[in-house]
């Protein structure tokens, strides 16, 4: 895990990493969290676009030559925006990125019916498709960020709060988050 042993002097005053599975409902907490605590929010996804731009690709032709150099630049963006600016950050591992400088971090899960359900939502896609999509998805992240960091996605130690939100609405999840932010910022 020497890759992701960066390391910098934190200028934000509150930075909190939610962590999770396609499907989990990262993208809905980052928002809400980031209102509640008047702070902004990012994505990895939003620095791999950014990369994907800076090449001239597409996400989807840098999503097919990715590998190793660009998944550690996300991440090294990732460490830099957490520590440069008071925020909350969502992607899979942004914990495990963070480490100790994260004030709170997170761990969102739902089941796979319930995931599949969501990003068909969202995507417009028929569940069996958006089920499919997510097992593959789920399989390759964990071998690649095993192989690459040595981390193990189903060891829950590091976070400070892990969720399943499978049965709880939007509004029962972001009223679990706010108590918790009350007691740990």
């Amino acid at each position: 895990m020497e890759e992701l042993n960066f390391e910098g002097t934190r200028k934000s005053e509150v930075l909190v990493t939610i962590d999770g599975r396609s499907g989990a409902g990262k993208g809905t907490l980052v928002e809400h969290i980031s209102e509640y605590l008047g702070v902004d929010y990012c994505s990895a996804g939003d620095f791999f676009r950014s990369i994907a731009e800076e090449k001239g690709l597409t996400v989807e032709e840098l999503s097919e030559q990715a590998g190793k150099e660009t998944d550690l630049e996300v991440d090294r963006r990732t460490f830099r925006k957490g520590l440069s600016t008071s925020c909350v950050i969502e992607s899979r591992i942004s914990c495990h990125v963070l480490k100790n400088y994260s004030d709170f971090k997170i761990r969102l899960t739902a089941d796979l019916a319930e995931r599949s359900r969501r990003v068909s939502e969202r995507e417009d896609l028929p569940v069996s498709e958006a089920c499919e999509r997510i097992i593959k998805r789920d399989q390759d992240n964990k071998k690649r960020y095993k192989d690459y960091y040595g981390i193990d996605m189903n060891n829950l130690q590091i976070y400070d709060l892990v969720i399943d939100n499978t049965e709880l609405s939007i509004e029962e999840t972001n009223k679990l988050i706010e108590q918790a932010l009350e007691v740990y910022l």
